[in-house]
């Protein structure tokens, strides 16, 4: 089954009104699922969306049933946390070779695997 990994920020948008690409970032859920794509992510996944809707939360942009419902259509969506051994050490290692703090900017034309969300059809 092919797969397609999925960062933090963009599935924050599948849930949350009011981001930025949203409709780009749930077009490509609808894509995915449609065409039977596994959504993988990397380890730090779920801490970073919870750590983010938690800070809505508490900042007060969210109450506590949207932070909630928002959680639970994350879950709802199954998106499989995924880890290799070698991930980390090859992350580093893009990122060293790229010497940015924007890894796409940086890899796009060598890794034409890594994708921005605005240039999803």
């Amino acid at each position: 089954m092919p797969e397609r990994c999925v960062d933090a920020s963009v599935a924050l948008k599948w849930v949350m009104t009011g981001e930025a690409w949203r409709k780009t970032a749930r077009r490509f859920l609808r894509d995915s699922l449609a065409a039977n794509v596994s959504l993988i992510a990397p380890p730090l996944f779920e801490y970073e969306t919870e750590s983010a809707l938690q800070h809505l939360f508490q900042s007060r942009v969210l109450a506590l049933e949207e932070t909630d419902t928002a959680l639970a259509r994350l879950t709802a969506i199954g998106v499989q946390v995924v880890t290799h051994p070698a991930m980390v050490q090859r992350a580093r290692e893009i990122a060293r070779q790229s010497q940015q703090t924007r890894i796409y900017d940086a890899v796009k034309e060598q890794l034409s695997f890594v994708k921005y969300l605005p240039d999803y059809p």
